[in-house]
């Protein structure tokens, strides 16, 4: 009789593990089935990136630092870079080649002039001793300037054809009219709310 009932005790605790488990299967399984949550247009995602010319050295990056937070279609970013994160999940990376029209769009020829060499270097003179231009180092290119004017705004400068006269000045991007690669990943995705 002691017997029987060890066993049967020993089958009960059997039965209540496997239900148990069962349980606990049945619990994890039910939250394995949903997909998880995606990027939509009017979310706020956190994302890590790094960005090159394509087949070339990365330029800038946030990796292994705080990530880039902004909301998705508010238009504070390049549209293909907003396209890129859409459907994207949390923990996710992937890489684009955004092309250059939804990147910093054409190069725009208006915006190269030929300009006189003592009026160039006066006003690049008055930006420095403001503290408001600096050099950038895109690889592959030569030398840019970004400035920054009283108001907020800043634009971008490129010398060549330098003579004692002359000096033929370009004002637009230095990524205009370029094919990026971005490397994304989402660290963090915070839903829009919805009204």
């Amino acid at each position: 009789m002691i017997r029987r009932s060890r066993g049967l005790q020993r089958k009960n605790g059997y039965i209540a593990v496997l239900i148990g488990c069962a349980l606990l299967l049945a619990t994890l399984g039910a939250g394995c089935t949903s997909a998880p949550a995606t990027v939509k247009a009017g979310d706020t995602v956190k994302v890590y990136y790094a960005v090159s010319l394509p087949g070339n050295a990365v330029f800038e990056t946030n990796e292994n630092s705080t990530p880039l937070e902004f909301v998705v279609g508010s238009g504070s970013m390049i549209s293909g870079f907003d396209s890129a994160v859409v459907g994207m999940a949390a923990g996710e990376t992937k890489t684009v080649i955004i092309p250059a029209e939804q990147a910093y769009g054409p190069n725009r020829p208006e915006l190269v002039n030929t300009l006189p060499a003592d009026k160039v270097l006066a006003s690049v003179q008055a930006m420095e001793d403001a503290g408001a231009i600096r050099e950038l180092d895109y690889p592959g290119m030569e030398p840019v300037f970004e400035y920054a004017l009283p108001d907020g705004t800043h634009g971008y400068l490129r010398f060549s054809n330098i003579t004692e006269d002359t000096v033929t000045v370009d004002e637009n991007s230095p990524l205009a009219g370029k094919d990026l690669q971005f490397r994304i990943t989402v660290e963090e995705i915070i839903p829009a709310k919805t009204s």
